[in-house]
């Protein structure tokens, strides 16, 4: 196995020595209003002593009418709570950055009680608010802002300051064309653009003198009209000039169309901006979205950027670094990019959590103490929530025992992990099986157990985790031969025709479309990607992505397919079932399955046959309860989590799972 050698070895930024390239990236994560408070220090500190050699906090509002982060350093009040955080990280052996923003015009009325401001009054998709145009009296007091708020962040404590130039939000509004029209010094060609970061930087560096700075700038909005990586270098170069010590180079704005976030994002897909960056500058340059450890290393290797930034990396497992540099690789538990406890609560103004670490945010109040009495624990399912329960109980000390009744472990996570842009959760099962095979879990598999057997092991405790089983429609036809569930499509037990009617849009119905669809064809992301760098021709794009050998409709009752899936990803899933040339008919009752199809009834009453020579349901789930229903009179300390206390998500199984095993 290679070793992770670059990747640990010390760096510098600004004369500050950090002891490797690890950069925990700054996140949005909801668990302050403004001022640091324990829960926030918990979640660092976790982190700093996991083995993070720079950590980044997200992040600090400037101005209360620029209000768009977690926390204040808009006045002097704020500089305790966070001189009490960077002391906490600091004693642990990691640097600490501070990552300050104006939001411009994201910053909503009702969060900031005012119009938001803006280099020019353009309407914002973000906030449907439209800003007011800053006046140059204005722009200077904004500039006098960022300096006051890195001068505070200095007498904090913080070894750096990160500027947030990109993704959205002021500073990359002035150097955005599409958001600064201005025809004042402060607008007009790029040097124009950059003149009120350049004054930023200026009046911060007579605030604090030689305090190192960091700048996050986009190596390509990915907008029409917008800046581009040419942009980008010569920003690049010009903060060089200013006196910045190190860039951080990160894709896209917040409107564009381009899918940045995991899942749907090649590992790595974005190190080329910054290796384009870094021939510009003799700074170091920290690039992120790299998604796996060798690729980090490869791409220090490379020397397409000095540093590698993580982040939901840091939110799945803190002590990736530390376990990665003592060669624990089987130990790490990877991020599945699944996007449920991140991305979608961000967007949801809801606290972060992660779906394979339950302890995000709740560091010390979820902190695994030894059970007080040692119990025989009897665990019955072995999907994710049974295996987090059964690793939650032997790490307390219990004796516990998992049984599943397939063949192997992992539950719906072996049908997930086979939908287009779900691989990584195949990383759950292979951790989760790894730790229980460690802790000393007895595991059987290929064995349903019965209420008898239960009884007759008597446990102390007993976790029911049996999941659900395909919801069924009770139609003409439903009986045949050609129809078939979503999960024996996905797990290879039934091979679909030539054309394929998927009754359920939902999300299982979407990702078994996208599986069928994709069988024969060209990865479809990848041409996404390829066409809108400009790498591939729309052309020569659409002869890539052809649709394959199946012909897939789906049906569904609601007006629109995907609702059940995160916001974070449902755009860009519609948006490759539109590629791919799947059908989807919307707002229809199935009537009947008969031998040339599906008979469905539409929203003006008029009845269509759908042909299909395999009709695929995927119309939910319900839950598999029986055995709890007949234990739980019988047994004292019994519970039910999961999919068979109700049909939801993985996230709610770990959590579940996690949650209960604690109490036992």
């Amino acid at each position: 196995m290679r070793e992770l050698k670059r990747l640990f070895q010390k760096g510098q930024i600004g004369g500050v020595e950090l002891k490797n390239r690890i950069v925990m990236s700054p996140m949005g994560l909801g668990f302050t209003d403004e001022f640091v408070n324990d829960r926030f220090i918990d979640f660092f500190v976790t982190r700093a002593k996991g083995g993070a050699g720079l950590i980044i906090v997200s992040g600090g509002f400037i101005d209360p009418g620029g209000k768009i982060a977690a926390l204040g350093i808009y006045d002097d009040k704020f500089i305790p709570g966070l001189g009490k955080l960077t002391d906490s990280v600091r004693s642990h052996g990691a640097k600490i950055g501070f990552h300050i923003v104006h939001g411009g015009k994201y910053s909503p009325s009702a969060l900031t009680g005012g119009q938001a401001v803006s280099p020019s009054a353009i309407f914002s998709n973000w906030t449907r608010e439209t800003p007011h145009e800053l006046s140059i009296p204005e722009i200077k007091e904004i500039i006098g802002k960022f300096a006051a708020a890195v001068r505070r962040a200095k007498e904090a404590g913080f070894d750096f300051v990160e500027f947030n130039a990109y993704s959205g939000y002021l500073i990359r509004e002035f150097l955005s064309p599409l958001t600064n029209k201005r025809t004042d010094e402060y607008g007009g060609d790029i040097e124009s653009r950059m003149r009120f970061f350049r004054e930023i930087i200026e009046l911060t560096r007579e605030e604090v003198e030689d305090f190192p700075l960091i700048c996050k700038i986009s190596g390509d909005e990915f907008l029409p009209g917008g800046n581009t990586l040419k942009e980008a270098k010569f920003i690049a170069r010009e903060l060089e000039k200013f006196g910045v010590n190190a860039l951080h180079v990160s894709p896209g704005g917040h409107e564009t169309t381009v899918p940045l976030t995991p899942g749907f994002v090649p590992k790595a897909a974005f190190v080329y901006q910054a290796q384009e960056v870094k021939k510009e500058v003799s700074i170091p340059v920290i690039t992120a979205h790299i998604g796996d450890l060798f690729l980090a290393e490869e791409v220090l290797e490379e020397e397409k950027a000095d540093f590698i930034a993580f982040a939901r990396a840091f939110l799945a497992d803190p002590e990736f670094p530390l376990k990665a540099q003592e060669g624990r690789l089987e130990e790490i538990r990877h991020c599945c990019r699944c996007l449920q406890g991140c991305y979608d609560r961000v967007f949801k103004n809801q606290p972060v959590t992660c779906l394979v670490n339950p302890n995000v945010g709740k560091e010390k109040e979820f902190e695994l103490k030894p059970a007080v009495k040692r119990k025989k624990g009897l665990v019955v399912g072995g999907g994710p929530g049974g295996m987090k329960a059964a690793e939650v109980l032997a790490l307390r000390g219990h004796k516990v025992s998992l049984f599943e009744k397939q063949n192997k472990l992992g539950g719906q996570l072996n049908f997930a992990s086979v939908a287009p842009g779900k691989e990584d959760f195949q990383n759950i099962t292979l951790y989760l099986s790894k730790q229980l095979e460690k802790l000393g879990v007895k595991v059987y598999l290929g064995k349903e157990i019965t209420p008898n057997f239960v009884l007759q092991e008597k446990p102390d405790a007993v976790i029911i985790a049996t999941g659900a089983v395909p919801r069924t429609l009770e139609i003409p036809g439903i009986d045949s031969q050609k129809v078939v569930t979503a999960t024996q499509v996905l797990s290879g037990e039934t091979i679909a025709g030539k054309k394929v009617v998927v009754i359920g849009g939902g999300g299982i119905g979407c990702e078994v479309a996208l599986f069928l669809a994709k069988k024969g064809a060209m990865d479809v992301e990848k041409a996404f990607f390829l066409t809108q760098w400009g790498a591939l021709d729309s052309k020569t794009a659409a002869s890539l992505t052809e649709k394959g050998p199946r012909e897939v409709t789906i049906l569904e009752m609601l007006p629109s397919i995907g609702r059940d899936i995160g916001i974070t990803r449902r755009a860009f899933t519609r948006r490759f079932i539109s590629m791919l040339g799947i059908n989807i008919i919307t707002e229809v009752e199935v009537k009947e399955i008969k031998d040339s199809g599906v008979e469905i009834v539409r929203k003006d009453g008029s009845r269509e046959l759908i042909e299909g020579d395999t009709i695929v349901v995927a119309t939910g789930t319900k839950s598999e309860n029986k055995l709890f229903e007949a234990l739980k009179e019988k047994v004292s300390e019994i519970f039910i989590i999961g999919d068979a206390k109700e049909p939801r998500k993985a996230l709610d199984a770990i959590h579940e799972g996690a949650a209960i095993a604690r109490g036992i």
